[in-house]
């Protein structure tokens, strides 16, 4: 199997049309179509997003200390 990478545009239509080299022999082929990967850039910007308001939300940290205290308050109330 003889791999070429051809650059080509998907038109509104949804059609994409590729012309390969004269070298490609006529018959059935396999066609992978690697489409341009934005949703990187999304999902950071929404982290970003999502830290922000993370850090508009009136919240109060706790220490160290404070949240082992919490967690031993929860676990002695299991049993």
């Amino acid at each position: 199997m003889q791999a070429v990478r051809l650059n080509a545009v998907v038109g509104a239509d949804s059609c994409l049309r590729i012309e390969v080299p004269a070298e490609i022999p006529t018959g059935q082929v396999e066609v992978i179509v690697l489409a341009n990967d934005t949703t990187g850039v999304q999902a950071e910007q929404s982290l970003d997003e999502l830290f922000s308001a993370l850090d508009r939300m009136p919240h109060k940290r706790l220490t160290k200390e404070e949240a082992d205290a919490y967690l031993a308050e929860e676990r002695a109330s299991w049993d």
